[in-house]
């Protein structure tokens, strides 16, 4: 049976013995690990390997800037799978921690040089599909990406999506591992280098991560339990179904004032946030339903960080905002212009834009 689509089926329903809890996060985890080799070893078959022969559209400088390190990332999974995953299928959940500390060095080294480039890598992948009818765009899109396999962008950010799922499940290990067990040692090593590591590519590059002490942000949960509303009704963040995709810093330009938040992108919103020192989430205005946006310019002449999305809460029947009357509302519009209305947003740096705009361009 195949290693990386055998999926552990043992998961428990939640439980509060330690034991059963610590089992069930190694499944999960051995059950990421398989699904995020299918998916790389897909977008190696049909972006990497079959672009690396296309000098038509894509020089070797750019290749290597916007695929990096990724396909030996691929090799470090699969070792790992290869460890964990007997020929029959059958999950070694008692080897799980001795084989990521034995690939420790391995992960965090090679995750750590990808994620370092992955702001290079938007910058390259916005340039190149500026024209949406040039022959790379047609590449990307024809044939078109089956369901369940990660399109260019979504490939772009697997890497860093699967470090935080990682450091999630093996932090779960860790809390339910009793001192006296031959792993205690050895899976408070893992859990903290992975926690170094994942600071240095995160909080210190402003992605996923704002500035300040404090855990790891992983989950909707998560933020959910850091939010703080100042002049809002409060609502439900963690609602089923809904994704975090990405977080990072972005001004909103209104008039002369410029007001910078913590921005987070959701599947179906974006919420702006004040982000304290110590990682609380102050929230004073209504969420942007995406199914409210009906346009967005990246493009904005003389501003290169800046871009521009055009709001329009008619064109997005079925939205719902989650709050109700939450400071000032995006989602509304003054009456002399009640179809629609800008929101000016401002990245710090030229790459931010690049990574805000291949992941809001996805969502739409």
């Amino acid at each position: 049976m195949d290693k990386q689509n055998n999926k552990p089926t043992s998961l428990s329903r939640p439980t509060s013995n330690p034991e059963d809890n610590r089992r069930k996060a190694m499944y999960q985890l051995i059950s990421k690990e398989q699904q995020y080799a299918t998916g790389l070893q897909f977008a190696v078959a049909r972006f990497v390997s079959p672009l690396a022969e296309r000098k038509d559209l894509i020089t070797s400088t750019e290749h290597r800037i916007l695929f990096q390190n990724c396909e030996e990332i691929l090799t470090i999974t699969e070792d790992i799978l290869d460890h964990l995953v007997q020929e029959d299928g059958d999950p070694q959940t008692h080897l799980l921690v001795k084989t990521y500390h034995h690939k420790l060095h391995e992960i965090t080294t090679a995750y750590k040089r990808y994620c370092s480039g992955i702001k290079k890598a938007d910058c390259i992948l916005a340039n190149k599909t500026k024209n949406s009818n040039s022959d790379f765009t047609r590449f990307l899109q024809v044939p078109q990406i089956p369901r369940r396999r990660p399109d260019i962008t979504a490939f772009i950010h697997k890497p860093l999506e699967h470090y935080r799922d990682m450091l999630r499940l093996l932090t779960a290990v860790q809390h339910n591992t009793k001192p006296n067990h031959d792993d205690f040692p050895v899976i408070n090593q893992v859990v903290h280098n992975l926690q170094l590591t994942y600071r240095e590519i995160t909080s210190e590059a402003g992605l996923m991560e704002p500035v300040g002490e404090g855990r790891p942000l992983l989950t909707v949960q998560d933020l959910e339990n850091r939010l703080v509303f100042t002049k809002c009704k409060p609502f439900v963040l963690n609602k089923p179904g809904r994704q975090w995709i990405f977080g990072g810093d972005l001004s909103r330009v209104e008039g002369r004032n410029v007001r910078q938040y913590w921005t987070l992108l959701f599947s179906d919103l974006l919420l702006f946030a004040k982000a304290s020192r110590d990682r609380v989430l102050f929230i004073t205005e209504d969420p942007l339903p995406l199914a409210h946006i009906s346009d967005m310019f990246f493009n904005v002449r003389k501003k290169d960080t800046e871009f521009r999305i055009t709001v329009n809460p008619e064109g997005g029947a079925t939205a719902k905002s989650p709050t109700v009357h939450c400071g000032p509302d995006l989602t509304r519009t003054p009456r002399k212009n009640a179809n629609k209305k800008t929101v000016v947003l401002r990245a710090p740096t030229l790459e931010l834009k690049a990574v805000w705009q291949n992941l809001l361009q996805r969502q739409m």
